[in-house]
């Protein structure tokens, strides 16, 4: 898809000059945080968050979509486990590892819980884009919430701004701030970097890093990565064995007709490309249980060839457990 640079854009739209290097926001982006809370028994301590942005044009709007929950193939460094089941971010500034940073850049899966999208019109000043979403009740009786989200500062070094308020009409608002102001374009516009304030109370830096689509890291889906994690996590804590992962998985074989053609060379093949892609359908990689997939095909092998079993009774003795590594 080809990209649009928005400010640009404005400034045509208006009228006024384009400056060569405008930065081109239209897409997706990963944004980490680095930040100090003064409002914590921890002060000094650096803590983390990230989150993914889009921004797409629609006709004369800006659509930008926040998702606060992302998930990486590897979250190693990210989190540590507390008591049961549950996990917390590590107080640090945490930063992604090359094999994260390539996730990262190829997409990330992201949770629909927390998901907002905000439509924004373009700026009085041609300068950017604003919701406009600020205005407070003018009921005494009721309590209104609501959000601005505006972008300024374009084309060169765009300030993303959030403002909330909630009050009514006889009560004193309370509102609420949160910026990431660009102090620096790298990687021809690739990535952003700068400072980040929500409310004076919560300051630091950010990096916004310009990635791949959202629902997908390859081809992923955030079920898959949280079944690969549980797994991992079952197997490295003794809970089952490889050996039994991959019996689980080889019970889900569906074999073709071509496992038992007049060509026992190929039939292996289509055999084994079934077991993978049991495998594969739990979300992992065959090439982590190789040796598994291995035995399971040549089991299988063996029955349809050396024992003489059909298709039909070989699926069968898989489908109860008979046929595993």
């Amino acid at each position: 898809m080809r990209r649009v640079a928005l400010g640009f854009a404005v400034l045509v739209a208006l009228g006024l000059p384009a400056i060569a290097r405008a930065v081109d926001l239209e897409g997706y982006w990963y944004v980490l945080v680095h930040y100090q809370d003064k409002d914590t028994n921890k002060p000094e301590a650096w803590r983390w968050e990230d989150r993914v942005w889009r921004f797409h044009k629609s006709g004369d709007r800006l659509e930008w979509t926040d998702w606060p929950i992302v998930s990486l193939r590897d979250e190693s460094g990210r989190f540590e486990n507390l008591s049961g089941n549950r996990a917390a971010r590590v107080v640090a500034a945490w930063e992604p590892n090359a094999e994260q940073l390539a996730d990262i850049k190829d997409g990330l899966a992201a949770n629909s819980r927390g998901e907002k999208t905000k439509k924004l019109r373009a700026s009085a000043g041609g300068t950017g884009w604003e919701s406009g979403d600020g205005a407070v009740g003018d009921s005494a009786m009721v309590i209104t919430y609501s959000e601005n989200w505006s972008i300024r500062g374009l084309p060169d070094a765009p300030v993303f701004m959030r403002e909330d308020s909630m009050g009514s009409a006889s009560t004193e608002s309370m509102d609420g701030t949160t910026q990431y102001r660009t102090e620096e374009v790298r990687d021809g516009g690739e990535e952003l970097v700068g400072s980040f304030d929500r409310d004076g109370s919560r300051t630091g830096r950010f990096r916004m890093i310009r990635s791949g689509e959202v629902g997908r890291a390859g081809t992923d889906s955030l079920e898959d990565r949280q079944r690969q994690g549980v797994l991992k996590r079952a197997v490295e804590s003794g809970y089952v064995t490889p050996d039994e992962v991959a019996a689980m998985m080889g019970g889900q074989v569906q074999l073709p007709n071509a496992a038992k053609g007049a060509d026992r060379e190929q039939a292996r093949a289509a055999i084994r490309k079934a077991v993978e892609d049991a495998v594969k359908a739990n979300g992992n990689d065959p090439s982590s249980v190789s040796s598994q997939v291995e035995r399971i095909t040549g089991k299988i092998e063996r029955a349809l060839f050396d024992q003489g079993k059909s298709i039909e009774d070989v699926q069968a003795m898989i489908s109860r457990g008979e046929i595993g590594p």
